[in-house]
């Protein structure tokens, strides 16, 4: 690939929100990011720690958060330290991740690149998608061609499980043909899908690609490029008004207590287990009907982690 061509992919990579999941120096004490701030979530707090302690990694990393926060508990660097080193020693990938991102960002541990890369693949040998993601972004800054078509591999691999991130860069990628090969029907689907999610940077996008798509069709540009019929389901898709509707602390509450009671119910957590020796085991591993709880590459907080990022 041409240098000049890895060289954009890395200023579009980073014009993209964030990928930390903490960026803690600007959030943790700021009220309007607490989501416990006007409401007691003691109750649940503590149940998520008992189900930490017998077991869940899922538990762990979310009672680590609210201490290195004070998110819902008082803050508490050795607490929250002590859950989040309990939830990668149950091998989960939330925690894992977690505690990578305080390595490399010196974040309540003195910094430790190589731990936090260490870390970083295992919870991207997971399959975990913010983990994905953040080791993409990493690959794209080395701006090696290797290095480039593995970031991209990422990529694919968190937009196959919705990562927002992820697929927005990724449709960018395709759209303009930069770090992979120019795929405008990839690309529009997409950004249908953002759009129709509430992604509201992709719009713009999305509406430049569609007139792309009509010259395309317009020319007449040889078989298989009649884009009439995905180009019909774009427009139907930025016709609708998509509504976000802003969760109340209330809830969150029930959020949190949703999250004990799936993790209660899976039976793998309970006094009577055999608790650290268990391998912590989220929402989707369980084989529970369930909705899973994680954070996207950009979560630092409860609220985040809960409603799946920003």
């Amino acid at each position: 690939m041409n240098r000049s061509l890895i060289a954009v992919a890395v200023l579009l990579a980073s014009s993209v929100a964030g990928f930390s999941p903490t960026a803690f120096s600007s959030q943790a004490s700021s009220n309007s990011q607490q989501v416990c701030a006007d409401k007691d979530c003691t109750t649940e707090l503590r149940k998520l720690m008992r189900l930490a302690r017998n077991g869940s990694g899922d538990a762990a990393a979310i009672v680590a958060m609210a201490y290195a926060t004070g998110d819902g508990l008082e803050q508490d660097r050795k607490e929250a330290l002590r859950f989040l080193r309990l939830g990668v020693r149950h091998r989960n990938a939330m925690a894992t991740y977690l505690m990578s991102d305080w390595l490399r960002n010196g974040f309540m541990v003195e910094q430790d690149l190589a731990e936090a890369d260490k870390l970083l693949d295992l919870a991207v040998a997971q399959k975990y998608s913010p983990a994905q993601y953040q080791k993409a972004m990493l690959l794209l800054q080395t701006e090696e061609e290797t290095s480039v078509a593995e970031a991209v591999k990422l990529l694919e691999a968190a937009a196959d499980q919705k990562l927002v991130n992820a697929m927005y860069l990724l449709a960018r990628f395709k759209h303009e043909g930069i770090a992979t090969e120019q795929d405008l029907p990839g690309a529009a689907e997409l950004y249908r899908y953002l759009v129709m999610s509430g992604h509201n940077e992709s719009r713009p996008h999305m509406q430049s690609l569609m007139a792309e798509l009509r010259q395309a069709s317009a020319a007449n540009a040889g078989p298989g490029e009649d884009h009439a019929e995905l180009l019909s389901r774009l427009q139907d898709a930025d016709n609708v008004e998509v509504i976000k509707v802003v969760g109340s602390v209330n809830q969150t509450n029930t959020m949190l207590d949703g999250m004990v009671r799936r993790l209660t119910e899976t039976g793998r957590y309970d006094n009577r287990s055999i608790g650290s020796r268990i391998r912590g085991v989220s929402c989707e591993q369980s084989g529970s009907n369930c909705g899973v709880i994680r954070p996207d590459s950009s979560s630092g907080s409860i609220s985040e982690a809960l409603s799946g990022g920003k």
